[in-house]
């Protein structure tokens, strides 16, 4: 006779395993197939969705950023299903960081959708004449300045969980594929920053971008290896233009070939005419001051004299050599043809040396020499705007890193985002009020060489009390370890200055090979000493590295108060050591950035 207690006991095992494959699909499997499925879908769509912005084909392009927005909500939502890797500590961090990510993700597609979809709508009227589409775009400009402001906490709060993500905690699988987490942060940081301009009922961000009347921005390279004031030689330009939010054809030409048209040529000034051979003022010098509204206004007064001159309403934007350096690397080098007929590959390594060696080495005719820079940048403009999706991640970071460090200067005609560029310090202007002490040392190489891919510049600054006022000794060391070959490299010839607090007194300069130049910049609130050094050359490997050290002693004025100060840092300088000290309290620090100080 069979034994019936057998059949419940396995009809009971029999159920448990089908729980458990239920448990296994819906915690395991299912998940990983959405997972799986949606890495596919998202660099199908994020090639198609920039496919489709090249080619300014904008249904597509709304119904492309609603797709990428529903399969990065649907990875989220199936990853909700393997919340049991919570419970284990080795993969928590992972679970916690993917869905930040997606979570992250979702909200901004979502948000940033709201805010385009009424402009979208007007654009893919195509029927609408120009006259008829203006109205009607105004509207909707108005409209999604409105749904982005309506969105901004959302923003802010994918924001605040992005910056608290750890790279250590993403599978290095994916950090291979592309998933740069920290540039992912400095974009979100970046959006979030001027999210002020595109919010409320007449967004700034849309008169930027070229709503509704076309902008043009004047986009000028500069070349660090020859340190100038703003953060380089002004050796390029381009001509960036938007139009409806649409980026229009870059066009890019050396400075030379715009100064050869300028027909303003006043006296050069002092820093200028005292020590390059020049009987007027160029455009190509017009960056002499630090505080880029007045190197702007300088810039502008040339620029207006070329007779046929497009104009330029969106503002100025200054890159230096730096950042350039940084994109190179970022896209993967370039390939850049030549005038001898061959193709040179750049890499962020390589880029400066081959550049002044087309420009100064070979010898070429003047109106050849620059020709290389030109081509070069346009190359470089094409490829980081059609970039892969990885390397455009890494163009962002670049990019804030770069506003940060002063290698990236903004100036905007519009007032609002200038007003915004100058409170995160990405619009180069000198303070006129400060509440404490300032300090900014001043370098202009000015012999026409590259020794600053070179010099290494750093400064310390003594701050004492005696006689009853702070006496303040900034002492500026330069070491040189190049070898002169007088095209490249000279032994290093240059302008420095020190700005202070308007009304300091001076006492000395020591170092410089000439008289000491003071002078009381009412327009800036600030006293400046000036003066000339050089260094001696360095000829051959066994000599030692030249070096050279300027001190400037000044008397502060009554009322500075000496337990706070402001260390502005130098456009076109990579990071450099200063120590500041103040009645025996001292901080060490790199100068990467402006750097506020307590004592």
């Amino acid at each position: 006779m069979a034994n019936t207690s057998e059949t419940p006991r396995r009809g009971w095992r029999v159920r448990w395993v089908r729980v458990i494959g239920i448990l296994v699909s819906l915690g395991i499997v299912i998940p990983g197939l959405v997972m799986v499925w949606g890495y596919f879908s998202l660099k199908s769509e994020a090639h198609v969705l920039k496919r489709e912005l090249h080619a300014k084909q904008y249904v597509a392009l709304g119904l492309e950023t609603s797709k990428l927005s529903a399969t990065i909500g649907l990875m989220h939502d199936a990853l909700y299903l393997t919340a049991w890797v919570d419970a284990i500590p080795i993969a928590r961090g992972y679970w916690l960081n993917g869905m930040t990510l997606l979570g992250a993700g979702h909200d901004y597609l979502y948000g940033v959708r709201q805010g385009l979809d009424p402009i979208l709508t007007v654009l893919n009227q195509k029927h609408l004449s120009a006259g008829q589409r203006a109205p009607l775009l105004n509207q909707a400009v108005t409209q999604a300045g409105l749904n982005m402001q309506k969105e901004t906490p959302t923003f802010l709060r994918a924001n605040a969980a992005l910056q608290r993500l750890n790279a250590q905690d993403i599978p290095a699988a994916l950090m291979r594929k592309g998933l740069d987490i920290p540039a992912i942060q400095a974009i979100s940081q970046t959006f979030v920053s001027i999210l002020p301009m595109m919010t409320g009922p007449h967004p700034v961000f849309a008169k930027l971008i070229g709503f509704p009347h076309a902008v043009r921005y004047f986009l000028v390279f500069q070349n660090s290896g020859e340190l100038r004031a703003t953060g380089g030689f002004m050796t390029a330009y381009a001509y960036v233009p938007f139009h409806d939010g649409k980026l229009g054809k870059i066009t890019s030409q050396n400075i030379q070939e715009l100064d050869s048209q300028v027909t303003y040529h006043p006296p050069a000034p002092t820093v200028i005419g005292a020590y390059l051979p020049v009987t007027y003022w160029h455009l190509r010098d017009a960056n002499t001051s630090p505080d880029v509204p007045r190197t702007v206004d300088n810039i502008e007064r040339f620029y207006r004299s070329i007779p046929g001159a497009p104009a330029i309403n969106g503002g100025v934007i200054f890159i230096d050599t730096w950042f350039v350096d940084d994109l190179i690397r970022d896209v993967g080098g370039l390939n850049v043809p030549t005038v001898a007929g061959k193709t040179i590959h750049l890499t962020a390594s390589n880029a400066n040396y081959e550049m002044e060696y087309m420009a100064e080495g070979m010898g070429l005719p003047a109106n050849l020499r620059k020709l290389f820079i030109g081509t070069m940048m346009k190359e470089l403009m094409h490829k980081v705007f059609h970039g892969h999706v990885s390397e455009l991640l890494k163009v962002g970071e670049t990019f804030y890193q770069a506003l940060n460090d002063k290698q990236v200067l903004l100036y905007f005609d519009n007032k609002d985002a200038e007003a915004l560029a100058a409170r995160y310090h990405w619009a180069g202007i000198i303070p006129q009020k400060v509440d404490g002490n300032y300090l900014q040392v001043v370098d202009e190489n000015l012999l026409g060489h590259k020794d600053n891919y070179y010099v290494r510049e750093s400064y310390v600054a003594d701050i004492k009390r005696r006689h009853g006022q702070y006496v303040e000794t900034v002492t500026i060391h330069w070491i040189d370890p190049a070898i002169v070959n007088w095209w490249l490299t000279v032994p290093y010839h240059s302008w420095v200055r020190v700005y202070a607090p308007y009304g300091s007194q001076f006492v000395s300069m020591t170092g410089i090979d000439s008289y000491a130049q003071v002078t009381n910049e009412k327009s800036l609130n600030k006293t400046v000493f000036g003066g000339h050094v050089d260094l001696p050359g360095r000829f051959l490997q066994s000599q030692p590295p030249s070096k050279g050290t300027v001190v400037v002693t000044f008397t502060l004025p009554k009322g500075v108060n000496v337990k706070r100060m402001l260390v502005q840092k130098q456009p076109g300088m990579l990071d450099e050591p200063v120590r500041v000290t103040v009645n025996g309290v001292t901080r060490h620090f790199m100068l990467a950035n402006n750097q506020w100080l307590t004592f």
